[in-house]
């Protein structure tokens, strides 16, 4: 997860987990350096070089990095909300902030962007991931065409659309850089919630996918590991309760790869919601798990997609 594993000290893991948790939850607003360093509880100048040392960007440069990729996800999955609308809750004071760093970040304006085709929008992203010097060599197989990739997906069951009701996790953040990442994340909460009696038979377990990596890079895709539990559970450091709130979802039940799940994802965003009468609600997408993935591979596990939407 981090760059320089072997040296990075676990109370500065549990601090970067907090940090980014707290961002996660806040980025639409007030996420200078100094309020992020208050709630790492070390100094700007200790906490700003333990999070570009171990994130490989400095605490800016990922706030920034967050919003423009969330408002990039925003812009093509809702081509109804206005850009203005898209930039403000995405964390930009004001709409020609955003508009520079939008382009200087992807290279076209975000008028541009909302309009182009898939293999365009691919020949950006090959762009901008140069310029960060992210890498090449992804274990994720990379989509040129989504129109195309969208038709040649055969889903091997049918959707369906069920009420979900509310309900808490205990989560652990990852990232899509090794293939291995999803099992070590599981294997470390069970570590954590084993000794305190916290899993029993009914007990589930959920990944959350909060990027795609359609616009950011696989290694930066954030995804959390999590599992059921009461609200009122006292978390540590390093873990974090994420809600899934009560709504309507679009449920389909599948097994394979991360490819495949993500396969899966833009057939059913860019054709089967389309051919139901539905949308997406919010830019999120949870697993639902058969097994414990801490026992499991990802790719051997039964599960369910769960996107939550609402009527056209």
């Amino acid at each position: 997860m981090y760059k320089n594993t072997h040296y990075f000290k676990p109370e500065y893991e549990q601090m970067m987990l907090k940090v980014q948790h707290y961002i996660n939850q806040h980025l639409a607003e007030d996420l200078s350096l100094e309020s992020l360093a208050a709630v790492g509880n070390y100094s700007v100048f200790h906490f700003q070089k333990i999070f570009s040392d171990s994130m490989s960007e400095s605490p800016k440069q990922y706030v920034i990095r967050l919003r423009l990729e969330r408002a990039a996800h925003s812009i093509k999955i809702f081509p109804q909300l206005p850009i203005n609308e898209i930039a403000a809750n995405c964390g930009f004071s004001s709409n020609s902030i955003f508009s520079r760093a939008f382009k200087n970040y992807f290279g076209v304006s975000a008028d541009l962007y909302r309009n182009l085709p898939s293999d365009k929008l691919n020949d950006i992203n090959k762009k901008k991931n140069q310029f960060l010097h992210t890498a090449n060599d992804s274990w994720i197989t990379p989509i040129t065409n989504i129109q195309q990739k969208v038709e040649s997906v055969i889903l091997t069951s049918t959707p369906t659309v069920n009420t979900v009701y509310s309900f808490h996790l205990a989560c652990i953040q990852t990232t899509l850089s090794h293939p291995e990442n999803i099992t070590f994340a599981f294997q470390n909460l069970l570590q954590w919630a084993r000794p305190r009696g916290l899993i029993f038979p009914t007990t589930r377990y959920f990944g959350v996918w909060l990027d795609f990596p359609f616009i950011t890079p696989p290694e930066k895709c954030r995804y959390l590991c999590g599992m059921e539990i009461n609200a009122d559970t006292k978390l540590p450091k390093g873990l974090h309760l994420q809600t899934v709130r009560k709504a309507q979802y679009l449920n389909y039940e599948m097994q394979g790869s991360i490819n495949n799940a993500l396969d899966v994802m833009l057939a059913l965003n860019h054709k089967y919601l389309d051919i139901m009468g539905y949308v997406i609600s919010e830019m999120i997408c949870y697993e639902q798990f058969d097994e414990c993935p801490a026992d499991k591979f990802y790719q051997e596990i039964d599960r369910h997609l769960l996107f939550p939407i609402k009527l056209k």
